[in-house]
């Protein structure tokens, strides 16, 4: 059986990093250590007393910091990562093991929304191979199981990005192994003001940066899919504010979205 070492990154979580520990020492078979790296928190940490826990403590890096110090420190052959604010299924560890043939080198998992009214319907998507996985990251960082010396050979974390940066690993990855997926919600990613996706500018340049890394042919999809995902966050941060700058990004990254959309309003009125 591999080793598996889960890294929890956690800056000031709250009450949320106790119900992540906990499905990560419940998971059947259990991890071999979960490495909480405290990421210079303003408050304490509040984490269940178990054997497998490992508070880790930092000076304020950023999350790719304190990812990049639990990878050091891990003892396992994988790393499975886990934000502070989300929570593994029962069985997410042991679908994902059975996948992790020798020729793979990272595996991912569909997963659902917790948002404050309720569970939105799994989605996730496969990272399929590197060519496919250059069109748009379809990979979520909690739902990565990933050779721990591929994480080595590659840098790890890329700690000049601050948006895109696990983006730029997964394709760092998929260069140098296959990718597996579990096709099974065994995630729940939790949504709420904080998350860093919602600042749809940052990670509009942060794609843009990791793109121009692997520049060629192949990108140009992703170019076009990445202005999609953003432009069309752009126009619902619009129609919720009507601040014209959010319709100006939009325009910008995808305007055949806005154009459909104003379409679409005139023949209703």
């Amino acid at each position: 059986m591999q080793t598996v070492s889960v890294v929890i990154p956690a800056h000031d979580p709250g009450h949320y990093l106790l119900e992540a520990v906990r499905s990560a020492v419940e998971q059947d078979p259990p991890p071999l250590e979960v490495l909480v790296v405290d990421d210079g928190s303003t408050q304490p940490l509040t984490t269940p007393e178990h054997p497998l826990v490992r508070v880790i403590r930092q000076p304020r890096g950023g999350v790719s910091a304190a990812r990049n110090r639990g990878i050091r420190e891990a003892r396992g052959e994988l790393i499975a990562f886990l934000d502070a604010d989300d929570v593994w299924y029962p069985g997410k560890l042991a679908s994902q093991l059975r996948l992790m043939r020798p020729e793979v080198g990272l595996c991912s998992c569909d997963f659902e929304a917790i948002t404050p009214t309720g569970v939105r319907p799994g989605w996730g998507g496969h990272g399929g191979d590197y060519r496919r996985l250059l069109r748009g990251n379809s990979i979520h960082t909690s739902g990565v199981l990933v050779r721990r010396d591929l994480l080595l050979r590659v840098g790890c974390f890329d700690e000049r990005l601050t948006h895109s940066e696990d983006w730029a690993t997964w394709l760092d990855v998929a260069r140098l192994s296959a990718l597996e997926h579990a096709g099974q919600v065994l995630l729940g990613y939790r949504l709420h003001e904080r998350n860093a996706s919602r600042d749809y500018r940052r990670m509009w340049v942060g794609s843009m940066r990791v793109l121009w890394r692997h520049r060629g042919p192949h990108a140009l999809a992703g170019v076009r899919r990445v202005g999609q995902i953003y432009g069309a966050q752009a126009f619902d941060a619009f129609r919720e504010t009507h601040l014209p700058g959010h319709l100006l990004w939009s325009l910008a990254l995808w305007p055949g979205y806005v154009l459909r959309q104003a379409v679409r309003r005139r023949r209703r009125n």
